[in-house]
């Protein structure tokens, strides 16, 4: 599973220094991977605060590249239904116990990557670790 850190990596107008290897890759294994509604959401709200900063240009071909994701991966967007919503919970809870306030983004993207027993690829791996999830930096190594 993407995490919204891997996506925005792949965004027009990034630069997309050092992920060529990373696009490669995440184009030969597209069919097996999933993207969290989350990370839907986060991407959007950054859309939306780039048009309101004047960025509309952006903004729009910005737009265009998240429709194309979404449309590539159909049936592979994992939703927040009741039972992850429990689980993220219980994440939320755990961690709280140990000293940690997670954001509410990364509890749900963790809930549902556990939830599907998927590996969650991140750039983000301070955030995700303390959550018991299953995950790894595919800038630094992709699975094989």
């Amino acid at each position: 599973m993407l995490d919204t850190s891997v996506v925005s990596l792949l965004a027009p107008g990034r630069g997309n220094v050092g992920v060529a290897r990373l696009s490669e890759w995440l184009h030969a294994h597209h069919q097996d991977l999933f993207l969290p509604c989350i990370a839907i959401a986060e991407v959007s709200q950054g859309i939306d605060k780039l048009r309101r900063a004047g960025g509309t240009e952006r903004a729009d071909r910005l737009d265009r590249w998240l429709d194309d994701l979404l449309a590539g991966y159909a049936h592979r967007v994992l939703p927040l239904d009741a039972r992850v919503a429990r689980l993220a919970g219980k994440i939320s809870d755990a961690a709280m116990a140990q000293g940690r306030h997670p954001g509410f983004a990364d509890v749900a993207i963790a809930a549902l990557a556990q939830h599907a027993g998927l590996l969650l690829l991140t750039c983000n791996l301070k955030h995700f670790e303390p959550l018991g999830v299953a995950c790894m930096d595919p800038m630094v190594d992709l699975p094989s």
